[in-house]
């Protein structure tokens, strides 16, 4: 082999490296994996795709049910799983509003997890990457509560 064609390998294996050094350090966010803050630095990153229950996520209990209005009722609680998808595939974008208050969980397989109570008539938004996990929904004071899930970002 000539000198010029080893050359060509080493750069080429040298670009290659790189690349791969740069990807991977892109994948680690800056913020400390302890605030629930970090979960927003997901914002630019959402694309348009809206939680939608049935598609690649289901509720627990059945009760708590879509009712095809995207309107989810929470008594006492409410659990979304999530579930895992391809690996190219954005997060899912989460925003919602309820009727009276509520306190929102958000425990993602991978990512930080988020805790937040909502009053009535607040609109809440955060995302779930393409690993899944799971938003547990839990009606303040012990009455029922409807959420609506909405098809665009909170303001």
């Amino acid at each position: 082999m000539s000198a010029q064609k080893i050359l060509i390998i080493v750069f080429v294996v040298l670009v290659v490296i790189f690349v791969i050094t740069i990807g991977v350090g892109g994948c680690h966010g800056g913020g400390d994996s302890d605030d629930p803050g970090a979960v927003k630095s997901l914002k630019g990153l959402q694309g348009n795709r809206f939680l939608t229950i049935g598609d690649d996520a289901s509720v627990s209990p059945t009760s708590c049910g879509a009712n095809g209005t995207q309107a989810l009722t929470v008594n006492p609680t409410c659990v979304v799983t999530f579930e895992k998808r391809a690996f190219f595939r954005r997060s899912t974008r989460v925003a919602l509003l309820g009727n009276r208050s509520l306190r929102v969980i958000i425990n993602p397989k991978d990512g930080p997890r988020q805790d937040e109570s909502i009053g009535a008539g607040e609109c809440f938004g955060s995302a779930v990457n393409h690993s899944g996990g799971t938003m547990t929904l839990i009606a303040s004071s012990g009455f029922s509560t409807v959420v609506f899930l909405r098809r665009q970002a909170c303001e």
